[in-house]
């Protein structure tokens, strides 16, 4: 019998239509917050990574050089040089608005980092947090146990293994997976293990009401707005 899942609990609030809609990047800033905010987004994903001990919000990669600089695919620019206040985040995300942590690295200072930040924001709505180094989601339990896990699944490969250990894993409460790996037989298995599914990122509305159709709960989108016509939530 699968082990039971913890921290299972609604996406959205009691009487909230669905899917719950996650502004990608929206929580990298507190410009971009506020636009996430505007457009009714119900989480704002923030990128957060650890360097030299506190966090930053980018979504690149650092390059592996003397020189402070970030890449991805396309482009390569200058570093940021100034922390990232999450606490200001959390108080700029009025409740019900709730904010999506996705964790970019496994430094072990990013559970007390997390965990300081909720405990010092003013006011704060929930909070969730996601990750491809698992064994730094079980350490943010252990600080935060209140913060829902998701489990961020970008290949085959990842998707395979978190199958395999998932009968034995009580901590998920769901897994944010890039959308194209969300094949009809995945997403019901995932739910008959009682898990919560996030898909990312899903900027085609009709993609997005596809995946909710097959019981998809969650959508990541740079189209909140859209998302929200789309499903009769303007």
């Amino acid at each position: 019998m699968p082990a039971p899942v913890l921290l299972r609990r609604p996406l959205l609030p009691p009487g909230e239509p669905g899917p719950a809609l996650i502004a990608h990047g929206a929580g990298n800033s507190l410009a971009l917050a506020a636009e996430g905010v505007a457009a009714k987004a119900d989480y704002l994903e923030v990128d957060l990574w650890v360097h030299r001990g506190r966090f930053e919000a980018r979504h690149e990669r650092r390059l592996a050089l003397a020189v402070p600089l970030l890449f991805e695919k396309w482009y390569v620019r200058g570093a940021p040089r100034r922390p990232f206040d999450l606490a200001q985040l959390l108080e700029a995300a009025p409740d019900p608005t709730g904010v999506f942590l996705d964790l970019k690295n496994a430094p072990a200072a990013a559970g007390p980092l997390a965990r300081t930040a909720i405990s010092e924001a003013a006011a704060a709505g929930p909070v969730l947090a996601s990750g491809q180094h698992w064994p730094l989601l079980r350490a943010l339990h252990r600080e935060l146990p209140s913060v829902g896990l998701f489990y961020s699944i970008d290949v085959p490969a990842k998707l395979d293994l978190f199958f395999s250990v998932l009968d034995r894993d009580r901590l998920p409460m769901g897994v944010s997976a890039n959308y194209r790996l969300l094949t009809p037989p995945v997403i019901s298995a995932l739910r008959d293990r009682g898990l919560t599914v996030i898909a990312w990122t899903v900027d085609d509305p009709a993609e997005a009401e596809r995946l909710v159709t097959l019981g998809v709960e969650g959508i990541t989108t740079h189209r909140v707005a859209e998302m929200r016509e789309r499903f009769g939530r303007a």
